[in-house]
């Protein structure tokens, strides 16, 4: 069954943390009750031989051992292995849920798409919304066990999606299936699912529809169908979630890491009692709180995921797959038979006038916050007076261009003016060590060169950075002129 507990957290006050943390049925404390249990028998029954059962030399070897545990605990990351485990796992129970099946929109389809309340069209439309509900029973029957034991016969009713439809034959006894359509299945001679076989059904009498006239277009069948092919995907990802399960290592390397760490918490959390152990403990406490406590919140996480793991088991908050069945197949005929043609006489409504909606006298004074844009409510100066348009003036656009065109030419100028200059001052330093080598090796014939000494008589620096002012000189007046004109 599912747990609900909405309408204790409908409103957040002190008080609902309370209303909620003492719930029993689906808690965590009845999750990890036993498991509580058992460790703190175990526990107690270790702290008894440390203490009475074991020699002086005994304690110490044990308080060493337990010492050395203790400081190796984080080698097992259970935070880390938890968080992913159990993110995975919820991700593939919400996809569960979402593809669990409604006939809804299908019916809805039917309803109105197919055209007639003779007899034949009334059967067929109810044959396609059942055959419908008997794809999700057959599927159901083969991953959930409440429906399989449901109605093992007629006369008897199993508390417990196996359960309600041990064989085919209940299914025919219970109405989603007829004798003749059991035995087409029956002659269907494979070892596989027959999931498809009603679907297939379904598609052939809406063809069938279609020729009669019984639907007006093909774009409408065509829509029908689609939603039939919906609901059949959305059964079918229930199938391969069942047969392709988490990869097994996953959760065995989970289960075990989280049970084994707090085994060896029997022997590392022990409160050392001897006075020549490193690590006696300052308070003396025979049972570990904190160590329970830490139980309970790993324990409590590692239970969560093992609940979703499969939630079309017998677990408090497994998916509630009968109700499921029974709302679809109740549902279902109502729409396409019972209140397919039974609309409402059209008459003007009570708001034509411009009346507001009521409330009841309690609710008549409750608080209704709009919902509005967050700069609906900004006051803007002269909001009421009359606001003249005009179009967009484009010379702004062209003066900002120009503007930024400048700026990187200059800005493009000065880095090319700094590459140039590192790059001619990385020269003259290297004409200057050879000039220098040369004066140093020819000092016999008078021949002296100066380092200071420029290798041109112009500077190619300066001489490029005059060329690159005049071309930005020109460019600025050539704008000029052309604004000018």
């Amino acid at each position: 069954m599912t747990i609900s507990y909405n309408l204790d957290v409908s409103s957040s006050s002190s008080w609902t943390f309370l209303r909620v943390i003492f719930r029993w049925r689906g808690s965590v404390w009845k999750s990890v009750f036993q498991e509580l249990i058992t460790w703190t028998i175990c526990y107690s029954i270790g702290s008894l031989v440390y203490r009475y059962l074991l020699a002086e030399h005994q304690q110490i070897q044990f308080a060493a051992l337990a010492h050395y545990m203790d400081e190796r605990m984080e080698y097992i990351p259970l935070t880390f292995l938890l968080g992913f485990f159990v993110t995975i796992v919820v991700d593939r129970w919400k996809n569960i849920f979402a593809n669990i099946g409604f006939v809804d929109n299908v019916a809805f389809y039917i309803a109105n798409y197919v055209i007639g309340n003779d007899d034949e069209t009334r059967i067929a439309k109810r044959n396609i919304v059942r055959y419908l509900c008997l794809t999700q029973v057959l599927v159901l029957r083969d991953i959930s066990i409440k429906v399989r034991k449901r109605f093992p016969n007629l006369d008897a009713v199993v508390d417990a999606v196996r359960k309600r439809f041990p064989n085919l034959d209940a299914v025919v006894d219970a109405g989603f299936m007829q004798p003749h359509e059991k035995e087409i299945m029956d002659k269907i001679d494979n070892d596989f699912s027959k999931y498809w076989v009603p679907i297939n059904w379904i598609f052939a009498i809406c063809v069938d529809l279609r020729l009669k006239g019984k639907i007006a277009a093909d774009v409408l069948l065509n829509g029908v169908l689609n939603e039939v092919k919906t609901f059949h995907i959305n059964l079918r990802t229930l199938c391969n979630y069942d047969w392709v399960p988490v990869p097994l290592a996953y959760p065995q390397v989970v289960f075990l890491a989280v049970r084994v760490y707090f085994l060896i918490c029997i022997v590392s959390r022990q409160y050392i009692i001897n006075d020549e152990a490193d690590n006696k403990a300052k308070i003396d406490l025979y049972i570990p709180f904190m160590t329970q406590l830490q139980l309970i919140f790993y324990m409590g996480w590692l239970k969560v995921a093992e609940a979703l793991l499969n939630p079309f088991g017998e677990d408090d908050d497994d998916l509630e797959c009968n109700y499921i069945i029974d709302r679809n197949i109740t549902i279902a005929l109502s729409m396409v038979d019972q209140t397919s043609t039974d609309i409402p006489e059209q008459i003007r409504d009570a708001f034509h006038a411009g009346d507001k909606p009521f409330y009841s006298e309690e609710a008549a004074d409750m608080p209704v916050h709009a919902l509005v844009g967050s700069a609906a409510r900004q006051g803007v100066e002269h909001e009421k007076e009359k606001v003249k348009m005009v179009p967009r003036n484009n010379t702004t656009d062209a003066e900002a261009t120009n503007d930024s065109t400048s700026s990187l030419k200059f800005s493009n100028s000065n880095n090319l003016s700094k590459r140039l200059k590192d790059r001619f001052s990385s020269r003259k330093r290297s004409q200057s060590l050879s000039m220098h080598g040369l004066e140093s090796g020819n000092a016999q014939n008078n021949f002296k060169y100066s380092s200071s000494t420029p290798v041109s008589p112009v500077d190619p620096v300066n001489h490029h950075l005059e060329t690159v002012r005049e071309e930005d000189t020109t460019s600025q007046k050539s704008t000029k002129s052309s604004k000018s004109t």
